[in-house]
């Protein structure tokens, strides 16, 4: 039988400081602060207390121990309505922790992976916690970063393709330790985000999305065939409630949570929270899959609830609708029972405006968008509700009418549709929207997930991906709004140091691809057929046959047009993170249009030199400026046959248009031209409105 232990502390204002060390940290005054100790003498006492009845502290006895916070976003000073949020873990229980962890382990790392867009170095940062590893002689490691150590999963439901940072393969072979440190919170895609769900971070970024939808729950289960913290510690001193990923608000929960079974202390933390961890998902699945322990958990301790808000996870509850009345969302995706609970109304909610009738179909009931919005809430759903919640804590609200489509449209037969002869899209009052619908709403209009392509020449932006990059809703909500993000704006007092962080990053990650290291899994995500078939020689079945993983090297990049490739994507993707929308080539794009800018001022500034000195009666100086720019125009003309060239090469249209920029610009309109500098508007997820 598994043991969890909740130690419980005692009143105090530990709200303050629990999401960033100050800058007294390791100082005298700072050690006698009595909520840092408090903290620090409940978890000794949980953590002693579960090795006196596990064992558990003594099996990692000079051993090396990974140790992976919740760090995926620092809500400090970034340019929401409040200065900090608890959404991560809090760095006074990691540092007690890894006090606890130092005087038995050979070495403590402190692992994390931020998600794409927020580099973990600037959650290291933000948080203290890169100051806590210098002061406590701990290696820091972000996954991002990070060499990869690829597995195969055979008896996986999704995620049969693994890979890890290296620093986890002690861990996962036996020879060191990996303990989970995470927050006790709510969260947008699995309820609860405890242990397991932790595990995520673990994962380098194209991978973490692969699988990051309805089949989100299975592919957080599936790690757990690969590693299991020997401990999980989790962090309720202050926790969160609210639309995580996006900021939650704080819950005086003073308690630590100490077990020795991912699937069971999970479980006892979801009820503390006062949930039913029947209800979840994830723990559903967890026991399906048999990771739970069969004679179930000891309790030790006070573990009576402490209730918790759910998150609102509906773009249809009376929240969002009362928040952002402007927005009409639509859903299209085929309804199942099986996933989340559906959101109620209540009287009074605004009135959505009637669109033309589908014809054929069913009366509206507001039951049916509920029940279609349930298919997919590991994915664009709760991408997009992260969305609005960005933009509330940010205070941004819509100015103008707006529509959102998630779904490729319930078909005719379909509940919802029965007697239609098209497919269609339900508002939050059951009312059914054709694609004409669509395209005739008075106003900007989005549709989210490569599910929802057949609105895509529809409307006015189109975000593909199953689940897209994480923040493209995010950043397409502003554009529909007519609100500027401000996380990427002056309110950001971290803005600077996030873009050194990023381009830090960047670097680093460069960096292994040149040394011919892989270090994900390629975009798009949803591409993983072969990564299905597992290695060389297997069917994923009798070769690994009894086994939960089997190591599955991972080749070296040899060919040079793939490192480019590869290069190319990471920025690409990099800007896709801030923008929304991925387009390849636009990091190339941006460096060519930025040379061309130099250029241009180049070839017109002496130009303009000259009429100015013309004009100040210095004809001589004006005649100098004049021959300059006629030089260089002369040289513009002689480029014209190469750039015409380039342009038939790539198969670009309109070779007028070539010819000016040239003449404006010279060599950047056509030096490095390639196929995808051809495209037009569609493929930049901009779509131009029917009728405008």
């Amino acid at each position: 039988m598994s043991v969890v232990v909740f130690e419980r502390l005692p009143a105090g204002a530990y709200e303050e400081g629990c999401v960033f060390l100050p800058a007294d940290y390791g100082t005298a005054a700072w050690e006698r602060r009595p909520e840092v100790a408090a903290i620090r003498r409940a978890v000794f006492a949980a953590l002693d207390r579960l090795d006196a009845e596990t064992g558990a502290g003594e099996r990692l006895r000079d051993r090396p121990v990974v140790v992976k916070p919740n760090l995926v976003l620092v809500y400090r000073d970034i340019g929401t309505e409040r200065s900090a949020y608890p959404e991560t873990t809090d760095p006074r229980v990691l540092d007690a922790a890894v006090l606890w962890l130092r005087e038995r382990a050979s070495s403590v790392a402190i692992l994390e992976g931020a998600g794409r867009g927020a580099p973990t170095r600037t959650a290291f940062r933000l948080s203290g916690v890169d100051r806590l590893a210098r002061r406590r002689g701990c290696e820091l490691v972000a996954v991002e970063e990070s060499p990869m150590a690829r597995y195969f999963l055979p008896g996986a439901r999704v995620q049969r393709e693994i890979l890890v940072p290296e620093s986890l393969v002690p861990a996962i072979e036996g020879r060191g330790a990996y303990v989970s440190v995470p927050k006790l919170k709510t969260n947008l895609y699995t309820g609860v985000t405890l242990g397991f769900k932790n595990a995520m971070g673990l994962l380098p970024y194209n991978l973490r999305q692969r699988d990051h939808d309805a089949s989100i729950e299975d592919k957080l289960v599936d790690i757990l065939r690969l590693i299991k913290p020997s401990i999980t510690l989790i962090d309720g001193v202050v926790g969160g409630e609210g639309e995580c990923p996006a900021p939650v608000f704080p819950v005086d929960s003073r308690a630590i949570i100490v077990g020795d079974h991912a699937v069971e202390t999970d479980r006892a933390a979801t009820a503390f929270m006062g949930f039913d961890p029947n209800e979840i998902g994830l723990m559903r699945k967890a026991d399906e899959a048999g990771f739970g322990d069969p004679d179930g958990a000891r309790i030790v301790g006070d573990a009576a609830p402490v209730r918790f808000r759910p998150a609102d996870r509906s773009l249809l509850s009376p929240r969002v609708r009362s928040l952002f009345p402007e927005l009409t969302a639509l859903y299209g995706l085929s309804p199942t029972e099986a996933l989340g609970a559906t959101t109620g109304t209540r009287p009074g909610d605004r009135p959505i405006a009637e669109p033309a009738a589908a014809a054929g179909a069913r009366s509206a009931t507001p039951e049916l968008p509920r029940r279609s919005e349930s298919a997919c809430r590991g994915g664009c759903v709760a991408s997009t509700r992260f969305g609005l919640a960005m933009m509330e804590a940010e205070g941004a609200r819509f100015k103008r009418p707006a529509l959102l489509a998630i779904g490729p449209g319930l078909p005719p037969g379909a509940p919802g549709n029965e007697a239609g002869a098209e497919p269609v899209w339900l508002d939050a009052e059951g009312r059914p929207w054709t694609a004409r619908d669509v395209a005739g709403f008075k106003g900007l209009k989005a549709a989210v997930g490569s599910c929802s392509r057949p609105l895509a020449e529809y409307v006015d932006y189109f975000a593909a991906g199953c689940m897209p990059l994480a923040n493209a809703p995010h950043a397409i909500l502003h554009r529909l709004s007519g609100t500027r993000c401000a996380v990427l704006g002056a309110r950001n007092r971290r803005l600077a140091g996030l873009l050194v962080d990023t381009l830090r990053c960047r670097a680093a990650r460069r960096r292994l691809l040149l040394s011919g290291r892989r270090i994900d899994v390629a975009y798009p995500w949803e591409k993983k057929l072969e990564a299905e078939r597992g290695p060389v020689g297997s069917d994923g079945a009798s070769v690994a046959a009894g086994l939960s993983y089997l190591s599955w090297p991972l080749e070296p990049i040899v060919d040079p047009d793939e490192r480019r490739g590869l290069l190319a994507a990471e920025d690409d993707l990099a800007l896709a993170s801030m923008n929304g929308v991925y387009r390849r080539g636009e990091a190339r794009r941006l460096v060519r249009a930025a040379a061309g800018a130099l250029t241009g001022l180049a070839t017109w500034l002496p130009l303009a030199a000259s009429a100015a000195a013309a004009a100040g009666g210095r004809y001589t100086a004006s005649a100098r400026f004049l021959t300059i720019w006629l030089s260089l125009m002369a040289l513009h003309l002689a480029e014209l046959p190469l750039a015409l060239n380039a342009a038939r090469r790539v198969g670009a249209g309109r070779p007028w248009r070539r010819v000016a920029l040239t003449l404006a610009a010279g060599f950047p309109a056509w030096v490095g031209l390639r196929a995808e500098d051809a495209e037009g508007p569609e493929a930049a997820g901009r779509r131009i409105r029917p009728g405008r």
